[in-house]
């Protein structure tokens, strides 16, 4: 995989947390922000209707009762674990 060098300025504090994260993990400060980003931009590349769907459910969940009624279903039929 072909690399890039680039700079970048942080809040001191981030780069304290950074600092702190690489040396419990035993890895390099670029492994990380690269890992970082690479996980920042696959969550940011997330489709128009995923995105909308996500979003009205945060706006109105479901209602606690509806899942444990749907989980209640799915294991109705399971039969004893011995």
């Amino acid at each position: 995989m072909k690399v890039e060098k680039v700079t970048v300025s942080v809040p001191a504090a981030t780069l304290a947390t950074l600092e702190r994260l690489q040396r419990r993990l035993g890895k390099t400060r670029s492994a990380l922000v690269s890992e970082a980003l690479a996980e920042w931009l696959r969550i940011q590349d997330v489709p128009d209707a995923d995105r909308r769907y996500a979003e009205a459910y945060l706006r109105q969940p479901e209602p606690v009762g509806d899942s444990e009624a749907t989980a209640a279903g799915a294991v109705a039929e399971w039969g004893r674990w011995e």
